[in-house]
């Protein structure tokens, strides 16, 4: 998902797995196993170079408003906060397929959540679901090409009982397609596409819809510094069933956008700020996540 480089180029990439944020909207208590948005400048940056890499997101998730299926605000008390590190362990091997590099990498979050519905106040903190990908990369001149596939694993902290779950208790898999386009000294583009296939939560009987997420980044390189916007568009294509899913499938829909800053000390360490603002959301919370990421070579 991502490419290095002084000038610009991210180190590494991301097919990244969710912070759940808990009953907030479409899916199963509004949780999901991918945080939309958050591949910003990783996307499809897959570095050329093999080796180890690691990248830590310090991200902050607030909301105070759950939308309806036609994006009006539900008059009712709800309020969420999310602060979740997320650790990134990418290996880049030599092994070449079709003259691309094989990839892959493991993805451990960690989330204090904090929710506020009508009925009361929870508070939760422990492991997310933990995600591995396996992927193939081509690289031609300022063009990076990806594909891949990630599986989230029920590893998160979850309890029926509960309405603040940082785990979804299912499984999905994630197949993604990913270009990214950087000119040293100019443009970069940066863009995901990725489907998420869920399977049911055998506690619930419930299975969440399945989804798309267009991850985009689009900045310009200043030398070490690149400036630009991120964010992401998100459509939930089938519906919710299961014994309590809405009649009409509670489908969701997102987009979000803001400013991300990044500066590049070295080609193997840089880091990086996002904002990004819902400017758009359909049976789901509607909020800002700001993020602060940092990325090395081992």
């Amino acid at each position: 998902m991502k490419k290095t480089g002084i000038a610009g180029r991210s180190l590494f990439g991301m097919m990244m797995i969710a912070l759940a944020v808990g009953e907030a909207g479409a899916a199963e208590n509004g949780n999901t196993q991918y945080s939309p948005g958050s591949a910003q400048f990783f996307a499809a940056g897959i570095p050329p170079f093999p080796g180890l890499y690691f990248l830590s997101q310090t991200s902050y998730f607030h909301s105070d408003r759950l939308n309806n299926g036609s994006g009006n605000k539900i008059p009712i008390d709800f309020k969420v906060s999310a602060i979740a590190e997320t650790m990134r362990f990418l290996y880049v091997s030599n092994l070449d397929i079709g003259g691309a590099k094989v990839w892959g990498q493991v993805v451990v979050p960690l989330v204090n959540l904090d929710m506020t519905l009508p009925i009361g106040n929870d508070t939760r903190f422990g492991l997310a679901d933990v995600s591995g990908t396996l992927g193939l990369v081509w690289h031609k001149d300022k063009h990076s090409f990806v594909a891949g596939v990630d599986v989230a694993a029920p590893t998160g902290l979850y309890d029926s009982s509960k309405f603040a779950n940082i785990g979804v208790n299912h499984w999905s898999v994630q197949p993604t397609l990913g270009y990214h386009y950087t000119d040293p000294q100019g443009l970069e583009v940066a863009s995901t596409l990725r489907f998420i296939f869920n399977t049911e939560n055998n506690d619930t009987k419930y299975t969440s819809g399945n989804e798309m997420v267009i991850d985009y980044a689009v900045g310009w390189n200043f030398d070490k510094l690149k400036i630009g916007a991120v964010g992401y568009y998100l459509q939930q294509l089938t519906d919710d069933s299961g014994p309590t899913a809405a009649a009409d499938g509670h489908r969701g829909k997102g987009f979000a956008i803001g400013p991300s800053v990044t500066y590049a000390f070295n080609p193997g360490l840089q880091f990086s700020g996002s904002w990004q603002h819902d400017v758009i959301a359909e049976n789901r919370a509607q909020g800002d996540t700001f993020w602060l990421n940092f990325a090395t070579k081992f």
